[in-house]
């Protein structure tokens, strides 16, 4: 069971972004974090985190061949 990263500092220290833009990279950039009710502290676990990171960098990787690299290759 993940237990809940809490808090907008350390959400962004988790995924390497500034804490004053976590509205702007929940809402634009689709970070898995919420807040109870709109309220209180940010809350994100830490697989989703992961999974929006890893979503994150194949977007900026460029496409080779007919498939992007997402695992390394066999033998390496």
């Amino acid at each position: 069971m993940d237990i809940c990263i809490k808090g907008a500092r350390a959400i962004c220290e988790a995924v390497g972004e500034n804490p004053k833009q976590i509205i702007r990279l929940v809402s634009e950039l689709g970070l898995p974090a919420w807040r109870r009710a709109g309220t209180g502290s940010w809350r994100a676990l830490p697989e989703d985190l992961r999974r929006w990171m890893l979503a994150q960098r194949n977007s900026h990787l460029p496409v080779q061949g007919s498939q992007a690299q997402t695992q390394p290759r066999a033998g390496r």
